[in-house]
């Protein structure tokens, strides 16, 4: 008796796993410096196995070994570009925490980041697990794996190449990452001018006092109680920017709405 078994299938699930391993070896959450390289691995192997029967593929994929390697390193491209495209709003939080610890008198707190290896201001790496935490409230990660299913459809199984539109797409993402930043930390930046303002008014009213030991104590002081009172409002806009901008990513990589 004789068995003929198909390769289509398992190659097709093999190069879902390659595009969505690209996709959580570099994204949010999944991508995390935290999360050891096999559970990755492993994670990827069943979210491709799961929507392997509705993944639209070519029409005929070829199984010479040059257009395998072909096919395999299209797809690991399109998966690490995803990610990253998607990372970027996550490393907007850093710049933002040295701009807050900065105009705060906070910029000496420096501690090694684990994510990316190198020493940041503590309020950049906790502005960063804040953000994690509330993409992870708002079903972030879920969007996430909507948004591969959603590559899938528009770029089928054995059909992924890095297009100019796509990589520009990508690169486009980039201007958030000052956007951002910029937006979240207007509040903060006119709170401090206007206390340094109030300061100096203090400084000209009484003479005697020693400014240079009043100001860092003041805004730390200040820093610190906007933090605390803006904690609700500052989540609602977090939650809002990490939800428009997961749309925006997926619907200016993919072209879809």
């Amino acid at each position: 008796m004789n068995i003929d078994v198909s390769l289509a299938p398992l190659l097709a699930i093999g190069l879902a796993t390659v595009r969505t391993i690209g996709l959580l070896m570099t994204g949010p959450l999944f991508g995390h410096a935290s999360v050891p390289i096999r559970v990755r691995a492993g994670i990827g192997l069943v979210i491709a196995i799961v929507i392997a029967p509705v993944v639209p593929t070519a029409q005929a994929l070829e199984t010479s070994v040059p257009a395998m390697i072909t096919a395999v390193a299209a797809e690991a491209l399109v998966g690490v570009t995803m990610g990253f495209a998607l990372q970027l709003i996550f490393m907007t939080f850093a710049p933002l925490g040295e701009l807050i610890s900065t105009q705060g008198g906070l910029g000496a707190a420096n501690v090694l980041d684990p994510a990316s290896g190198s020493s940041t201001v503590v309020l950049g790496v906790l502005l960063q697990s804040f953000a994690i935490v509330v993409f992870l409230a708002i079903g972030g990660h879920h969007e996430v794996l909507r948004g591969l299913a959603a590559s899938f459809e528009r770029i089928p199984v054995g059909t992924a190449s890095l297009s100019r539109d796509f990589l520009a797409s990508a690169a486009n993402l980039g201007g958030a990452l000052f956007e951002v930043t910029a937006r979240l930390a207007a509040p903060v930046t006119t709170v401090m001018l206007v206390a340094n303002v109030g300061i100096g008014i203090l400084g000209r009213a009484i003479p005697q006092l020693n400014l240079m030991a009043l100001q860092l104590p003041a805004n730390v002081a200040v820093i610190l109680l906007i933090l605390g009172l803006a904690a609700g409002p500052f989540s609602d806009v977090v939650a809002n920017t990490l939800t428009g901008f997961t749309d925006r990513a997926f619907c200016m990589l993919l072209g879809a709405g």
